[in-house]
């Protein structure tokens, strides 16, 4: 039950400095290829070498997959590639987007498969398939991306729409063009709807890229995804990272030596970075540098990010479990920090994505992690009982806190707000009413429990509103959150 508070006549305003705090949008911009790099031209096969190849080529059939997907608009058909004996199997993200059911024909029998790493087909047009409970199966291996080189011959395997779901047509073609910043590999090899996510595969039988789309209004051009690309794809997976990957963000590492992401704590630590033209990209805002850190929570834990350079600005994306991206903001200039506060509805692993403010942006910048004292989103509504003597509504949160602790207290509300902190001894230690976004600062008398109650000015105040306690140890010069 929550207990009925009188209002004081004339209530004390506590005044509340401007917070300038953003609700911001996360959007993740298209990636397209504008142009080609040329390459050095490769030598032309011998007749015997030729004929060696198309062996290998043919060999290489029994590795290429059916794959035929059930979801809300019906049943659609795409292409694949083992690339593991257990049943690993490369695709296109687009070929099973928004898939109920991923069902893949192999060596002439149908079995469920799925999805256990998932891009997107304006980031990173892959994704990885998993057979359960097989072992032996035909594979195909991943090609050294230097090997590639213009004018190579190529063959391009796949089942086009209409083709039997145990032969792969193979076409054959050259490389035209290979775009090494965007990861894409241009070919002339006369593919159809259907053979996305098939691979495209040297004289040896080994996958220098996945077939992706196929250029508008030009006959026999056709792009596929770099073996680069699809290495650094798989090698996230297997290093335990899932959505972020090919939805937010192309990797980058030399190797599987090499960590992808690190992991963090989300106990109060700070981490020192430096962004350079070589990381992971952003799909966003023009491909801009990008480190990705994780770390390990509890559904209804509270974080905050913050983000320190020196350089034009600095970008922040959190992104969940599920891999939705639940909060993002921006520092616009130097010296100015990005900041999220976010509580966490989910158990699991989250993503952070620490972003240069543009592709030419580079240097060093300083994360901080740590644990806010409160976080909580609420709403006054119908359902919410009045506990003032007028009958305004409220709701009320504990927290704990220390003796001689400085906090701050940050309110974003659709309505003003009236506020109240009482401590351990139902003393209060702030009353007063609220603007709609503002924040302060007061210290903590003792050591326990506090009491925090969020209420309308008027019996007929409704909306929702965000509140947050955090030590001001943890907080930049100005107290800016970004909150979705």
């Amino acid at each position: 039950m929550v207990r009925s508070f009188t209002r004081p006549q004339p209530a004390r305003v506590v005044r509340f400095a401007a917070s300038g705090l953003l609700l911001l949008q996360t959007a993740i911009a298209t990636t397209f290829v504008s142009e080609f790099a040329l390459t050095t031209p490769g030598t032309a096969l011998t007749q015997s070498a030729a004929a060696q190849s198309r062996g290998n080529v043919q060999d290489a059939e029994a590795a290429v997959v059916h794959i035929r997907t059930n979801g809300r608009n019906g049943s659609s058909t795409g292409s694949g590639v083992i690339i593991d004996p257990s049943g690993l199997i490369v695709t296109n993200a687009h070929v099973v987007a928004g898939a109920r059911e991923v069902i893949v024909t192999v060596q002439g029998r149908e079995v469920r498969a799925e999805v256990v790493a998932m891009g997107a087909a304006d980031c990173l047009d892959l994704a990885l398939l998993q057979l359960p409970n097989q072992r032996n199966l035909p594979t195909l291996r991943l090609a050294d991306a230097s090997s590639i080189t213009k004018t190579q011959d190529i063959w391009a395997l796949g089942f086009p729409v209409g083709s039997t779901p145990t032969s792969p047509s193979i076409v054959e073609g050259t490389v035209n063009n290979i775009h090494v910043p965007q990861g894409v590999v241009v070919f002339n090899a006369p593919v159809n709807p259907g053979n996305s996510g098939g691979p495209v595969i040297d004289s040896q039988s080994r996958i220098i890229g996945i077939t992706k789309s196929g250029a508008r209004n030009a006959q026999n051009v056709n792009y596929a995804v770099s073996v680069e690309q699809v290495r650094l794809f798989v090698e996230s997976y297997r290093q335990g990272l899932r959505f972020p990957i090919g939805q937010y963000v192309i990797p980058a590492a030399a190797s599987s030596n090499q960590p992808i992401s690190q992991s963090i704590s989300l106990t109060r630590s700070n981490v020192q970075g430096n962004l350079q033209p070589a990381d992971s990209r952003f799909c966003a805002d023009g491909n801009p540098p990008t480190d990705i850190y994780t770390f390990e929570a509890e559904a209804g834990q509270a974080v905050m990010l913050r983000m320190s350079t020196r350089q034009a600005g600095s970008h922040l994306v959190l992104v969940g479990p599920d891999g939705r991206a639940i909060a993002f903001d921006r520092s616009n200039g130097a010296n100015r920090d990005a900041l999220v506060v976010q509580k966490l509805t989910q158990s699991g692993q989250y993503t952070v994505l620490a972003i240069a403010a543009g592709e030419t942006q580079s240097g060093q910048y300083d994360l901080q992690i740590s644990q806010p004292i409160l976080v909580e989103q609420g709403m006054l509504d119908a359902s919410t009982a009045p506990c003032f003597d007028d009958g305004s509504l409220c709701r009320a949160y504990n927290f704990q806190g220390r003796a001689g602790q400085t906090v701050a207290l940050i309110v974003n509300s659709a309505f003003n707000p009236y506020l109240i902190v009482r401590d351990p001894n139902g003393d209060r230690v702030v009353e007063g009413r609220a603007e709609r976004q503002g924040s302060l600062r007061f210290e903590l008398p003792a050591d326990g429990w506090y009491r925090l109650v969020v209420g309308g000015m008027e019996p007929g105040d409704r909306g929702e509103f965000f509140v947050s306690i955090i030590d001001t140890q943890d907080l930049p010069g100005a107290n800016r959150v970004s909150q979705r």
